[in-house]
């Protein structure tokens, strides 16, 4: 080497040592974990560095330890840390406005849900008793109610009390007449039962629930923002640091922006529009990106819930062979906002639970998508779908989003509703999941509760929590206790256009994460819902420590 490039060498070796910096300086160093980073080769780590509330280097507790020092370190005691847990399709809002109502879940009886309400009227002054969570198929007496005894019960008091789905709800003799429904009263995709005496009984179902939405007292800017405060309180505690809400106004949105940007929302929120002619007729922009928030999904209503037998199927009701269910939205406008969501770039979410409602949600999708694409158009339920039809996922790319839980509380009567054969093509979890080679688990709360452990627990199990029945219900469609935390991470970040951000510890995603007091991908499964939550950070920063 002649002294001129012995002199240029040392000098770029002089450079390079100066500019080297071996002890680094980040916020946070989270050390001696198990860390599940859910990567592409679902690596373990034992350590991470996290800075600005992103992850800076994740790896070997002495490679993080010799590399970088913090402001904050914390030994983890071999803890067992997972990316931040995902709800791929929840009512955010809706569930914090329900936490001020009349809570019905789990009443065993019709006289069971009057003495909770008038437990409620005592405490509440108030002229209305608005609720949710009854479920006529827990009773022994499975017919649907009737508001016959509401008059003399609550003389005095207007009663509107939603079943657990969403898709019925049973209002007083008041309501009624407030709204002017009689029993010649129609709407296109619902129904209001009548008794033996053609008199409507109170039982709403799916559209005709919109006959009363002019007399139920709005809720206010003020209580929305309550509800959405306590509803993130809540969902931290169990290990959610992402919501995806399935239904919000154009409205709603920009308040979960403003909270979020006033510091009061940490929480993150994938945001559906609900499908309105305020967004179809173009009138305001609906696209919206930050660090907490993303909105570019539209958020339709395919058919109906099999609990009411409003889901739409292809031959009648076993229990009722009068009935095939309906559509909540019309083939000509699914193909429409089809349409519309690829001419403006939009996600189309599509609500669909019976076999005829998925076959012409699919099929209307697929003639628009034609093919192989990256819209990520999805399926919300997808509950029954013709195994003919299942193919329709993977031609057209179309995500489905499912809810474990829902498997665990319909098992119990979904046969006597569709029948031995056709219960065969329900909660085809792990079919589904094959077509695109991943799947969005979520809850639907409050439709179910809103813990993401019950999810997994659920999908890898498909028993209730006393263990019945024995090997899960339709075994078969079991998915790997890895493929369900991926439902609940990764590609629920995937089905939310978020997996550069989100769904896994890596280098240059958001610091979110859950520390258990197990390790549910190895504990016994009975096990899994003793798990505690122990702490949830969401961008670098505890937000929950039990």
């Amino acid at each position: 080497m002649n002294s001129i490039n012995r002199i240029l060498s040392l000098t770029l070796i002089l450079t390079s040592l100066i500019g080297c910096d071996p002890n680094q300086q980040v916020d946070v160093i989270i050390h001696n974990a198990k860390i599940y980073t859910v990567d592409e080769t679902f690596s373990i780590a034992e350590a991470m560095a996290i800075k600005d509330g992103k992850i800076v280097e994740i790896g070997p507790e002495h490679t993080i330890l010799n590399k970088f020092m913090a402001t904050e370190k914390l030994d983890m005691n071999k803890q067992v840390i997972l990316p931040g847990l995902i709800d791929a399709h929840s009512h955010f809002l809706g569930y914090g406005l329900t936490l001020n109502q009349v809570n019905l879940v789990g009443t065993k009886s019709l006289e069971a849900v009057y003495e909770i309400m008038k437990a409620y009227a005592t405490e509440n002054n108030d002229d209305w008793i608005i609720g949710r969570g009854w479920d006529q198929n827990d009773w022994d007496e499975k017919s649907f109610p009737t508001n016959s005894d509401l008059d003399s019960i609550f003389p005095s008091k207007y009663v509107a009390i939603k079943r657990i789905d969403g898709h019925a709800i049973l209002v007083s003799k008041n309501v009624l007449a407030l709204a002017g429904i009689t029993s010649e009263s129609k709407v296109a995709g619902g129904e209001i039962l009548l008794d033996r005496n053609g008199e409507p009984t109170g039982v709403l179902v799916d559209e005709a629930m919109s006959l009363i939405d002019s007399v139920i007292p709005e809720v206010t800017p003020e209580s929305k923002a309550q509800a959405l405060l306590k509803a993130q309180e809540n969902c931290i505690q169990v290990g959610l640091t992402t919501v995806t809400d399935a239904g919000l106004t154009i409205e709603e949105v920009s308040q979960i922006d403003a909270l979020h940007t006033n510091g009061q929302l940490s929480i993150r929120v994938y945001a559906m529009y609900s499908a309105s002619k305020e967004i179809l007729n173009g009138s305001r922009s609906v696209s919206l990106k930050t660090e907490r928030l993303t909105a570019k999904a539209i958020k339709v209503y395919g058919d109906g819930a099999l609990g009411s037998r409003g889901a739409h199927l292809l031959s009648p009701y076993s229990d009722d062979s009068t009935s095939v269910g309906f559509m909540i939205t019309p083939e000509d406008s699914l193909h429409m906002w089809a349409k519309f969501c690829k001419s403006n770039n939009l996600q189309l979410a599509v609500h669909c639970i019976g076999s005829a409602g998925n076959r012409k949600t699919l099929n209307a999708m697929a003639a628009v998508l034609n093919g192989t694409n990256d819209l990520r158009w999805r399926i919300e339920h997808a509950q029954m779908i013709h195994p003919d039809d299942h193919h329709l996922f993977r031609d057209n790319n179309i995500i489905p989003s499912m809810q474990p839980t829902h498997v665990t509380s319909d098992m119990y009567w979904v046969e006597e509703r569709v029948g031995g054969e056709r219960k065969e093509w329900t909660y085809s979890t792990h079919s589904l999941m094959e077509q695109n080679g991943l799947i969005a688990l979520g809850t639907d709360f409050p439709v179910e509760g809103i813990e993401p452990l019950h999810t997994y627990y659920a999908a890898v199990t498909r028993t209730d929590q006393t263990g019945y029945p024995e090997g899960g219900f339709l075994p078969g469609q079991l998915v790997s206790r890895e493929e369900a935390l991926k439902g609940m991470t990764i590609w629920a970040a995937i089905a939310s256009f978020e997996e550069e951000q989100k769904g896994s510890l890596e280098p240059g995603k958001f610091a979110d994460f859950v520390v258990l007091d197990r390790d549910i991908l190895q504990c016994a499964p009975t096990e899994i819902l003793s798990t505690n939550v122990l702490e949830t950070w969401i961008n670098g920063s505890l937000k929950y420590e039990k």
